[in-house]
């Protein structure tokens, strides 16, 4: 009877985003909430980031920031670390890649 190889590990799970939907829609028309994932998925594919994250539509996150967006940071499955971010439209995604490469960064590799 032939062994078989263990399973290939699949690497660390998706850092989850949940990308406030109320929030979206609240943002003054100017500000393009609506194309903003769009936006967002470019970011942080642009920082390396595009396999290491999912963006989530949510509902309300229950903190609703005047001319921000709020996103639900859950960092594993453990979701220990989940937090609260404040992204401002305007930045396209980009405050928000700085935030995790700073957190990632703090946290060593995998």
């Amino acid at each position: 009877m032939a062994k078989r190889a263990p399973p290939e590990p699949e690497g660390p799970d998706p850092i989850e985003l949940h990308l406030c939907h109320r929030c979206l829609v609240r943002l003054p028309a100017d500000a393009g909430g609506v194309d903003l994932p769009r936006r967002v998925r470019e970011a942080l594919k642009a920082h390396g980031l595009g396999n290491r994250t999912q963006l989530i539509p949510a509902s309300c996150l229950g903190h609703c920031p005047t001319g921000l967006v709020t996103v639900l940071v859950v960092p594993d499955a453990t979701a220990r670390g989940t937090h609260a971010k404040l992204i401002a439209p305007e930045a396209d995604g980009e405050d928000l890649a700085r935030h995790l490469l700073q957190g990632l960064a703090k946290a060593g590799p995998p």
